[in-house]
């Protein structure tokens, strides 16, 4: 879990402990994570990962998760390369020498995201804002109006569209075409 109850409970005044209570804010801040996680198009969170990436004829491989930060094996066409044939570059594989294959399915096991020390503060923020609507809302408070002229009426329910909060995450997000 990138942020705690502890820092949901600071960041939101709300410090009840019962244990319902953390349990319920706990779900808040994984179902916020889920959002910016959906959102980002990846786990933030450092870990292995394995990704079967189609070449596009150039020397450029993205992959699905940023920051890479090591690559264990690369392989297509039944070939291992070699870890002096590319370079990590942020999101992407450089080939040192040539360009990936136009259509070909590489494999490649890396490690990408951020540890939980290093994971960027907009993330956390952004989570803990939507964690912190979420709770606003429980117990029905979700904002409903009604309109009634004569015979006619009509009812508003107000519901909570998280992009304005997610929106800062975009220098961050992968978006894949396919």
């Amino acid at each position: 879990m990138i942020v705690t109850v502890e820092q949901f409970d600071t960041y939101s005044g709300n410090c009840e402990t019962s244990q319902d209570v953390v349990a319920m804010k706990t779900s808040m801040l994984l179902t916020a994570q889920g959002i910016v996680e959906d959102y980002l198009g990846y786990s933030p969170e450092s870990a292995e990962r394995t990704d079967s990436v189609m070449g596009i004829g150039n020397n450029h491989l993205y992959l699905f998760a940023q920051p890479i930060s090591a690559v264990s094996a690369v392989s297509f066409n039944g070939m291992t390369l070699l870890p002096a044939a590319y370079a990590i570059c942020g999101n992407y594989l450089r080939l040192a020498d040539g360009v990936w294959p136009n259509g070909a399915e590489i494999t490649v096991t890396y490690t990408a995201g951020w540890s939980a020390q290093n994971m960027p503060e907009i993330i956390k923020m952004t989570i803990l804002q939507i964690a912190s609507l979420m709770l606003e809302e429980s117990g029905g408070n979700i904002g409903i109006t009604g309109k009634s002229m004569a015979e006619n009426s009509r009812t508003f329910i107000n519901y909570t569209s998280y992009d304005r909060w997610l929106k800062k995450l975009d220098p961050m997000r992968i978006v894949r075409l396919y």
